[in-house]
């Protein structure tokens, strides 16, 4: 089976999530399978998920709603749906091992025919922390599949299942953190960190997630998964272009000169590190639980299309 990958998130010091595309009898699927790498064994596992768009488009969407609620500690089924034949994907919420930790959450495939029913070994766990990155990669498997999502990723869709709606109604009933810290939302990037009589180059930039990378001769790029490849001079000129992608931006006017440009992504990056202590700080006052606090501004960041610096 030829695979293409994708991308991965780290679950660990010796193990990961490997995101890819692979064909399967004439057919196309997405992949996510869990890689370990020790002193006896490095590779893959039995851990993992094969699907196709329309069971990659459900999955997608149930963590889309998922992470419209806050973190439950206990144990339960968040939803159940149909892959094929007498296979079902489950979503259920694992409780941490202890309090200062966020829960888990498993997705697998149950079964049931004639010789079993019940779970199987076809499956991935993650914690909660994690759901943004996972999330963001099965997007991009589901765009490479040729099968876009219908609406954009949201924190707070109006889709979400009603027991979903109820907890994050009641979770955010009477949450004036928001009010505090961002009461007219975060500034604007690069239009209020930068004059408008410097000179500009128009960039456009494609609708996929970007990261900034360094090539092996030393030079940077913004690159994204799906091919998209654009020089730039340096690391802060590639951090310019992202955090305008982040907050939606297609056509970015870039300055021509290179102090301009520095001077911008500084103090973009000042303010956004000054905002995300000042989140932190205020829902782990209200909460009393320093990783939901620290979730819960993550949330925030993700919402606004702020980077997490």
């Amino acid at each position: 089976m030829d695979s293409d990958a994708i991308g991965s998130v780290s679950l660990g010091p010796s193990t990961q999530l490997l995101f890819s595309l692979g064909w399967w009898k004439g057919q196309r699927y997405a992949h996510v399978r869990k890689y370990v790498e020790s002193g006896r064994y490095k590779g893959p596992t039995r851990s993992g998920l094969a699907l196709g768009s329309g069971a990659l488009h459900q999955l997608l969407e149930s963590l889309r709603q998922l992470s419209a609620s806050p973190p439950d500690r206990n144990t339960h089924e968040v939803v159940r749906f149909h892959k094929k034949g007498d296979t079902e994907i489950v979503i259920t919420i694992v409780p941490p091992d202890d309090l200062k930790s966020l829960p888990a959450i498993d997705v697998r495939e149950y079964v049931d025919s004639p010789g079993y029913t019940g779970p199987t070994k076809k499956g991935i766990r993650f914690a909660w922390d994690k759901l943004a990155e996972v999330t963001g990669l099965l997007e991009i498997l589901l765009q490479a599949l040729g099968q876009e999502s219908e609406n954009a990723p949201r924190l707070f869709p109006e889709s979400a299942p009603t027991h979903l709606k109820k907890e994050t109604q009641a979770a955010h009933r009477g949450d004036n953190v928001l009010d505090e810290v961002l009461p007219n939302g975060p500034k604007d990037f690069p239009e209020d960190f930068i004059a408008e009589e410097r000179k500009h180059v128009e960039i456009e930039l494609p609708s996929e997630p970007l990261s900034v990378q360094q090539r092996p001769d030393g030079s940077y790029a913004l690159c994204s998964a799906l091919g998209f490849d654009l020089r730039v001079r340096n690391f802060v000129e590639g951090n310019f272009l992202l955090f305008a992608h982040l907050r939606g931006k297609r056509k970015v006017g870039i300055p021509e000169k290179m102090p301009d440009i520095f001077r911008a992504v500084k103090a973009y990056e000042n303010y956004v590190r000054e905002i995300r202590h000042s989140l932190a700080l205020a829902y782990e006052r209200k909460t009393g639980h320093k990783a939901l606090a620290e979730h819960q501004a993550r949330s925030i960041f993700t919402k606004y299309g702020l980077p997490w610096l």
